[in-house]
């Protein structure tokens, strides 16, 4: 990875955004949304897959995980998340299926070496969702929880200490309700929306979305 100029923490986490909406036999449209978010860590593969896959290791930045973390294997994960592990491949690539609800959606984490010692951290969630709600919400609602993972990972890692070239907070509960998680929040809700403009999506939709992403996230 090369930079040229030291990023925000906020942009030390670069984004994507796919949707596809289709309508089915009764009429009912949904959004199927896949997001992307890629970052740099500091470690190499091999060091960061313990924190992806040990449950002592989850709990200091990612939270409470209960059952079996291996290939096959089914776990609890905080928001009253039911994953499965559909494939694994150490240290460079989780396969899963992430369970909220009802819903059961692909979930892919794949690590990357990088020629300057780095991890390329890539986290790719797709989700189908009501398209109304995906309308009135908008992609950031989906991503604001994967967006607060990565922090709290190159918080615990200390990853992004020579691209942001400053320390990066611990997302705790505390600060959560400080001044800086709603400046980042804020910014997260921003970037989601101008995603979702460059995928398609009406601006003033997306607009309402980004501010419906910020009301739900700075309100908890």
């Amino acid at each position: 990875m090369t930079v040229t100029e030291s990023p925000s923490v906020v942009d030390a986490v670069r984004r994507g955004l796919e949707i596809h909406e289709h309508t089915g036999a009764d009429g009912h449209r949904q959004v199927r949304a896949a997001l992307t978010l890629t970052t740099n860590i500091e470690r190499a593969p091999a060091q960061l897959w313990p924190l992806l896959t040990r449950p002592d290791e989850l709990a200091l930045w990612f939270g409470p995980v209960t059952g079996e973390l291996r290939e096959g294997g089914a776990f609890d994960a905080p928001g009253g998340v039911r994953a499965r592990i559909l494939e694994i491949e150490e240290p460079h690539r989780l396969s899963m299926s992430w369970c909220r609800g009802a819903g059961e959606d692909p979930l892919l984490v794949q690590l990357d070496p990088e020629d300057d010692g780095t991890t390329l951290l890539r986290l790719r969630h797709t989700v189908l969702v009501d398209a109304q709600e995906f309308e009135r919400t908008g992609p950031g609602t989906l991503a604001i929880g994967w967006e607060l993972a990565l922090l709290a990972l190159a918080s615990r890692t200390d990853g992004w200490r020579s691209t942001c070239l400053r320390p990066v907070p611990a997302p705790t509960a505390q600060w959560r309700e400080g001044e800086e998680a709603a400046g980042y929040l804020r910014a997260w809700s921003v970037r989601w929306a101008a995603e979702a403009v460059a995928a398609g999506v009406d601006e003033g939709v997306a607009r309402r979305g980004e501010m419906e992403t910020a009301r739900v996230h700075l309100a908890r």
